[in-house]
């Protein structure tokens, strides 16, 4: 699945406004003009009026000439069509100027707003010509970003003024976190555990036919025609071929003042990462982040659906206040056949919430954020509190693995590609 980010292309643009100034040497003229002009009033000599009509004529004439050459000036920028930016990925941008005039313009200076400014020097451009030039980019943090406005300066022949041009045009750009490609990751879609066979009914998927009712059988699976019409009991069956669905769930919890950044870039791309590999496995998935928002996608298998929830991480941010079992059992109505936790705060009630949904017949990977290695390596007398929380994780593991979950581990360093080694204790 490829990754990156879109924009639309857009065309070309005249400029919103035009602002002229006098450059060095139109200044020195001006003032030379002005002085010339008191000594000719002052002694009555006709060449000195001469001189001085000349001298003041001329940034009138640059003002007539620079304007036939910068007013056909339009400019436009472009990301490729369909094309997806990465955090940290190159990308490009490309950049064209068109002249509309019949007149050229030469010393064309183009800056643009890339997302800092970056400035291009352009030596000509005929009348209706055209220049383009493709402009590396390279976005170090997912999000969102605006590209624009920009400015073109064109100095005229007498180089006497400047002329600034500003195109307002802006250009959105998606950045989406890094995915990485996740190998035997504990989740499959045909691989319909006996004790999810409750759950498997709640999709509506693919209907099988009917069977008599056995014990543990979900009672709300009845055909109660077919009991009416025979008086016994009879349950609808679904095929067992069909995919199972996978709620991601990404902890985004405010902890503290200040959140470690690399820690919650590396959840972000965790979360990224499963939903690539759900996309690739053509299992349906949804996206329910704890941020203040409460944001979340609905179950889709599409590329529509996946890059909805791409473009939900791109710009998700740790301001919640919600736990991330909490938020989870609020939506356990809703949530598939399977649920990916990705974890990284502390959560006393996680392991709770973890038997409630594999008791429902739900299977549970956790993916835990060791965030103690986020921290600043501790010295004296800090050193022993860093133990005591590399202690509580290993025992939040161990209680998650006892009730049932799968747990995989992302440590600082090693980051999101340490998913794809293999997994601790437990079965989905």
């Amino acid at each position: 699945m490829p990754v990156g980010t879109s924009s639309e292309r857009g065309g070309a643009r005249r400029a919103a406004w035009l602002l002229v100034a006098p450059t060095g040497r139109g200044w020195q003229a001006l003032v030379l003009g002005v002085l010339v002009l008191v000594v000719a009033r002052l002694i009555g000599t006709t060449q000195f009026h001469q001189l001085a009509y000349a001298l003041l004529a001329l940034p009138l004439a640059a003002l007539a000439t620079g304007a036939l050459g910068v007013r056909g000036l339009c400019f436009s920028r472009a990301l490729a069509r369909g094309s997806r930016i990465t955090a940290g990925s190159p990308a490009a941008v490309e950049l064209r100027l068109h002249n509309a005039s019949r007149f050229g313009a030469s010393g064309i200076g183009l800056s643009d707003h890339l997302p800092e400014w970056r400035e291009f020097e352009i030596p000509s451009l005929a009348g209706r010509g055209e220049t383009a030039m493709e402009v590396p980019l390279t976005f170090a943090r997912r999000g969102l970003y605006e590209l624009g406005p920009a400015e073109t300066r064109v100095a005229d022949p007498f180089g006497l003024l400047r002329f600034v041009r500003r195109f307002e045009e802006r250009t959105e750009v998606v950045v989406y976190p890094k995915v990485h490609d996740l190998r035997d990751f504990p989740l499959r879609g045909a691989d319909v555990e006996a004790n999810a066979r409750s759950s498997v009914g709640q999709r509506g998927d693919e209907f099988a036919g009917l069977r008599e009712y056995r014990r543990g059988d979900d009672r709300r699976h009845i055909h109660w025609k077919s009991v009416a019409r025979t008086g016994e009991l009879f349950v609808k069956e679904f095929a067992v071929h069909a995919p199972r669905r996978y709620t991601v769930a990404l902890d985004l919890r405010r902890e503290g003042l200040r959140n470690v950044e690399a820690e919650i870039e590396d959840a972000v791309s965790a979360a990224a990462s499963v939903l690539d590999y759900l996309a690739r496995e053509r299992l349906p998935f949804r996206l329910l982040c704890t941020e203040a928002s409460g944001a979340e996608t609905p179950f889709g298998s599409d590329a529509a659906s996946y890059w909805g929830a791409m473009r939900l991480l791109a710009t998700a941010r740790a301001d919640g206040g919600t736990s991330l079992g909490e938020a989870v059992l609020e939506q356990r109505v809703n949530l598939g056949e399977g649920v990916v936790l990705v974890l990284r705060s502390d959560d006393e009630e996680l392991p709770a919430c973890v038997r409630r949904l594999r008791g429902a017949g739900l299977s549970v990977v956790v993916v835990a954020l060791a965030t103690h290695t986020y921290r600043t390596p501790p010295v004296g007398s800090a050193a022993g509190a860093a133990r005591k929380r590399e202690a509580q994780f290993a025992t939040t593991l161990a209680r998650l693995e006892k009730a049932g979950a799968v747990v995989r581990v992302v440590e600082a360093g090693a980051g999101v590609t340490g998913l794809s080694g293999a997994a601790q204790k437990g079965a989905v």
